[in-house]
């Protein structure tokens, strides 16, 4: 099968294809979210292995794991998954789930010459996607993301510690949307901010427990049906909530006021998470909220609105969660954002 690919991810290719020939041997891909990151190193998967190149591609979660899997599918790359109950393969493209692999590096045979890491920011020195990194030290590395920053402030390269030493810049969103290849976002934001004051700050976030007891309340929850009811009523949503307990609660209370709602997080199998994204997707579902599963590389295109109950002092956070409305679908005329916690100057108010 031919994919063909939009000129902005050619470019992206011939910046990478670049960086290499000028030395780097891991370069980081910045480009947006829902710009076709995992279009762009299925291609490069794809002409690696064309040269008789091994590739290993790293994700941290089963959806990204799947969804990498089908693209490759559509370059009509041979590849193989490693993940609990996937049986082993001698395909020359692995994708792996990093807490699968780093669990079997001392008995792994295979060695990549490059190895992609989507979703990158997460590759930081003791994690396991270090681990991986340092045993296949001389693989060529290219790492992905749309934000390539780290909580605790610290940056990605190398000169402070990082696995990464070129930056190759994609397009910017608003160059995205002006092309079309991205919906047009409208914001939100109620005329009244949670207090969030006198909470604490761990890890450059908000304290996690104290920010639940915030935003988890009935007036907070009740205010967001409201306004989902008054502009998008019925139009697939993603709510973003801070806990699995919250996520629970604002699915129940969507439910409660008629809406076809479930909650999504990582307590539940994998079969029940993809079920309830797919439900999403094709309809069944209005309403899906998710406590950390759906924030980074879920593509649903069809959702129209994304409701923010997470407030959060990270911007990478942030842009991974409106990122996920961004993604154009027949008949979606603009991206919907109802941000109960993050508000920026510009934001419309409710009335």
């Amino acid at each position: 099968m031919s994919v063909i690919l939009r000129p902005y991810q050619d470019a992206s290719i011939d910046g990478l294809r670049g960086a290499y020939t000028e030395g780097a041997q891991a370069p980081l891909l910045v480009s947006p979210t829902a710009s076709g990151k995992t279009v762009i190193f299925s291609a490069i998967s794809q002409r690696a292995v064309a040269k008789g190149g091994q590739v290993l591609v790293l994700a941290h979660r089963q959806e990204l794991i799947r969804q990498t899997s089908a693209k490759l599918t559509e370059f009509a790359v041979a590849h193989g998954l490693i993940l609990p109950g996937e049986p082993a393969t001698d395909q020359p493209v692995q994708v792996a789930s990093v807490q699968t692999l780093v669990r079997q590096l001392d008995r792994l045979t295979w060695t990549p010459s490059l190895v992609i890491v989507d979703e990158c920011h997460h590759a930081v020195p003791g994690s396991g996607h270090g681990k991986i990194l340092a045993h296949f030290s001389a693989a060529r590395v290219l790492g992905v993301t749309a934000t390539p920053s780290r909580m605790d402030g610290r940056g990605l390269g190398i000169q402070v510690g990082g696995y990464f030493d070129r930056l190759v810049l994609g397009p910017t969103v608003a160059e995205l949307i002006d092309l079309g290849y991205l919906a047009r976002p409208v914001v939100f934001a109620p005329p009244g901010a949670p207090d969030l004051s006198g909470l604490h700050t761990v890890g450059g976030d908000f304290n996690r427990g104290e920010l639940e007891s915030v935003m988890n309340r009935r007036v907070i929850t009740g205010n967001a049906i409201e306004h989902y009811g008054k502009h998008c009523p019925g139009e697939p949503a993603l709510c973003f909530c801070v806990s699995v307990e919250h996520a629970r609660q604002v699915a129940q209370a969507f439910s409660a006021a008629g809406y076809q709602a479930e909650s999504i997080d990582g307590s539940l199998d994998d079969k029940t998470r993809a079920q309830r994204i797919t439900d999403l997707a094709e309809g069944r579902l209005q309403v899906l909220a998710s406590c950390e599963i759906v924030s980074e590389g879920t593509d649903i295109p069809v959702v129209a609105a994304a409701i923010l109950l997470r407030p959060t002092k990270s911007l990478a956070l942030y842009l991974q969660q409106v990122g996920r409305v961004l993604r154009i679908y027949p008949g979606k005329i603009r991206a919907l954002i109802l941000d109960h916690g993050n508000y920026s100057p510009g934001s419309q108010a409710f009335r």
